[in-house]
Formats: C-alpha cells, sequence, structure tokens
C-alpha cells in the first residue's frame, strides 16, 4: 500500500520546473488602473500591441534561397521537415507534417 501511495505522489509531482521556464510574476503597480493617484492622474495598464510577435524577415537576406528546416543525423543521413497540403477523397483540405529521411548511396 504504501508503495502504491509513494508512487502516485511521484507522478503527480512531477521534476522541478527550471527557473526559465517558470511564469514571470508582474511587479506589483503603487496605484492600480483606473484609479487617480496623488496628483490626480489616472493610471492606465496595458500591454504593448506588438509583444506577441514576431519580427519580419529581412527580404534581402533570403531572396537567394528559402530557409529549410534541415539537420544531420547520423554520418550523411540527413532529415528534414516540411509542412504540405493533400486533399482526402471527399474534397476536405488536409493538412500534414512531413518528415524526410535522405540517405545518399
Amino acid at each position: 500500500m504504501r508503495l502504491a501511495v509513494m508512487m502516485a505522489m511521484q507522478a503527480v509531482a512531477g521534476p522541478p520546473v527550471p527557473a526559465e521556464l517558470r511564469p514571470v510574476r508582474p511587479t506589483p503597480v503603487a496605484t492600480p488602473c483606473n484609479e487617480p493617484d496623488a496628483q490626480g492622474d489616472i493610471v492606465v495598464c496595458a500591454r504593448v500591441r506588438d509583444a506577441d510577435r514576431l519580427p519580419r524577415i529581412d527580404p534581402d537576406r533570403y531572396a537567394g534561397r528559402p530557409v529549410r528546416a534541415e539537420t544531420g543525423l547520423v554520418g550523411k543521413m540527413r532529415m528534414s521537415a516540411a509542412a504540405e497540403q493533400g486533399t482526402l477523397p471527399n474534397g476536405q483540405s488536409s493538412p500534414r507534417a512531413m518528415l524526410h529521411f535522405k540517405l545518399p548511396f
């Protein structure tokens, strides 16, 4: 019985989360949002509009060839990843993630 309880507790707890993956807690604001402070100014809280957007890719840097997700595995074997759009027999579209393994012979 003890062994089953210890195994269940271990499965629930899991390993500790590294510091860089823990959620960041925002610093508290001295004056809450939409409340006037001592000088009568109202504090407005908002997020930066482009906070979650990636920067645009430089067209001059990648104009010659497209960026490929490819890596070497063992020896001369290479693996690449690609996204494809297929069509099912009933006409529905089917997005796919494909892994291509290349081995010269």
